[in-house]
């Protein structure tokens, strides 16, 4: 039994006006493996959760709906009208503290969702896995990653869905319709190694123009998928096992150069490109996209020098950017009740 059921199931009935933390991780989508689907699957998935940014969310139970968000307050209530014509509880009051940028590379959707999703199963002690949190709010038609992120944490490997009878389409999970979740393949907790976050502001791809890249860029060619899974397989998954960072390191870096982490990177333009190239010529040892970016991640042997030149470097940029150091969270989204 996950911490975050066990937490749940210890919850008594919200009327004595408790307080309610969710901590939500992001998480890192390092690729999507199978775009073509000629062995009966598609999508699988391969990432990571990382304890910044992050949303914390402060729910009180409440008898109307009550958001307060500095991004997020449309989004938020209508993930709360989905869990009450569900579950018909009163309302809730949601604050969220912290919040993690939207269309950015983050998992934001995912994370927001599990975790208002869970405030209102602590709240209301609903008693439900967090896999059923997700089917209700509609999260994991296309990746894994980010549901085993918030339930667990760790570098995650997911197996994709059978195609095309549980999954009959190339779209991203807002689109796919009701898709199960995928089978976890693999779970490991990540290497305490540090993490540099640089987000350049360019575009941020989401919504409509997500849809149709993967409507006009699939199928995907078949050695495409036999490729990255054998550096997946052979170079990146032992390379967690043995922390070896420069071996990773150069397993990511594989990664951005073909397939569909290629047409992500394509997408934004020459900006994610040019920091990329900047951040492996001044230490990284490895550095890539997640998801449709802006967000990247880098790993070097000494990430504060690098951090620093890449302060000065995005601020050559037209819109300039954020840089940040952080590491994996290896325990997933956490849940304080007082």
């Amino acid at each position: 039994m996950s911490e975050l059921t066990h937490v749940s199931r210890q919850r008594m009935n919200a009327s004595g006006g408790d307080l309610v933390i969710i901590t939500t991780p992001a998480r890192l989508h390092f690729a999507l493996i199978d775009l073509n689907g000629s062995l009966g699957r598609i999508d699988g998935s391969i990432g990571l959760a990382i304890n910044d940014p992050h949303f914390e969310i402060i729910a009180e139970p409440a008898n109307q709906i009550r958001v307060a968000s500095a991004e997020y307050e449309e989004r938020a209530r209508t993930i709360v009208e989905r869990l009450r014509a569900k579950y018909s509880f009163p309302g809730i009051h949601l604050q969220l503290a912290s919040e993690i940028p939207p269309h950015s590379g983050f998992g934001s959707g995912t994370q927001l969702a599990l975790g208002i999703a869970q405030a209102v199963n602590t709240l209301y002690n609903l008693n439900l896995s967090v896999a059923n949190l997700a089917r209700v709010v509609g999260r994991g038609g296309t990746s894994g990653i980010g549901i085993t992120a918030f339930e667990r944490g760790g570098f995650i490997l997911d197996g994709g869905h059978r195609f095309p009878n549980q999954k009959s389409s190339f779209l991203p999970s807002s689109a796919a319709g009701s898709v199960p979740a995928p089978p976890l393949l693999l779970w490991q907790p990540f290497p305490d190694w540090e993490l540099l976050i640089v987000i350049p502001r360019c575009t941020h791809i989401s919504g409509e123009t997500e849809i149709q890249l993967f409507k006009t860029l699939c199928p995907q060619p078949r050695s495409t998928a036999e490729q990255l899974s054998h550096l997946i397989l052979l170079k990146l998954l032992p390379a967690i096992f043995e922390e070896d960072r420069h071996a990773f390191g150069s397993a990511i870096n594989g990664v951005q150069t073909f397939g569909w982490k290629k047409v992500e990177i394509d997408a934004q333009g020459s900006i994610l490109q040019r920091t990329l190239d900047f951040l492996r010529a001044n230490g990284a040892v490895g550095a890539g996209v997640s998801s449709w970016g802006p967000a990247i991640f880098a790993l070097g042997d000494n990430l504060s020098t690098l951090k620093e030149k890449t302060v000065a470097f995005l601020q050559t940029l037209p819109e300039g950017g954020t840089c940040f150091i952080t590491n994996a969270n290896n325990v997933g989204a956490q849940v304080k009740v007082s």
